[in-house]
């Protein structure tokens, strides 16, 4: 995965809570569609945005945190 990729959560392995890091109205559930916006090695930060771009989550995913399908590269 490379960033800009698109990619939509098939299942989460890591329960994510709010804290003063995240960044948007929800928590990443499944079917949730985002975009890479950064990459740190094998983490990167995914973005999930309603239709008019405003920010649903912003969250740091590790390899093992969900598995992830790629839509768009």
């Amino acid at each position: 995965m490379r960033q800009y990729s698109v990619v939509k959560i098939k299942s989460l392995k890591k329960d994510f809570t709010h804290s003063e890091k995240s960044i948007g109205s929800r928590l990443p559930k499944v079917g949730d569609v985002g975009t890479i916006v950064e990459v740190y090695g094998e983490a990167f930060d995914i973005e999930c945005s309603d239709k008019n771009g405003i920010t649903i989550w912003l969250e740091l995913f590790e390899p093992d945190d969900a598995n992830l399908e790629l839509l768009y590269i």
